[in-house]
């Protein structure tokens, strides 16, 4: 399964890592990118299963926007550290996560987008 992970610097390797264990058995193959703009040219190359936003604040808010208008049919888990819930669901996101996120609400989030990725997306 093909996941972009947008995330800042220091983090992407965490979350990485983190996806990837709270999709095992499956098999992630995660893009990395730390902004909102790296990704949506990203997107013009490459398809993905679904996309990981995991940035704080305004910058979270402003990528899933961005993102949301350019793939409206893909999944998107976002991640944050201020509770833009109701936000994800204007934005129509799969799964929103507040800061701290623990092993199994993660796990449950990643099981959330690639279910609807075997379903066909385009059903969101």
């Amino acid at each position: 399964m093909n996941v972009a992970l947008c995330a800042d610097f220091l983090e992407e390797d965490v979350w990485g890592s983190r996806l990837c264990a709270a999709a095992f058995p499956q098999k992630l193959d995660i893009t990395e990118c730390n902004s909102a703009q790296a990704l949506l040219r990203i997107l013009e190359l490459k398809p993905f299963s679904f996309l990981t936003v995991a940035l704080n604040g305004v910058a979270g808010l402003e990528a899933v926007r961005q993102l949301r208008s350019k793939a409206p049919d893909i999944p998107i888990l976002w991640i944050s550290d201020e509770d833009y819930s109701l936000f994800g669901y204007q934005y129509r996101v799969t799964s929103f996560l507040c800061r701290p996120v623990p092993d199994t609400e993660l796990r449950d989030a990643v099981s959330s987008c690639m279910r609807l990725v075997e379903k066909g997306a385009g059903n969101l």
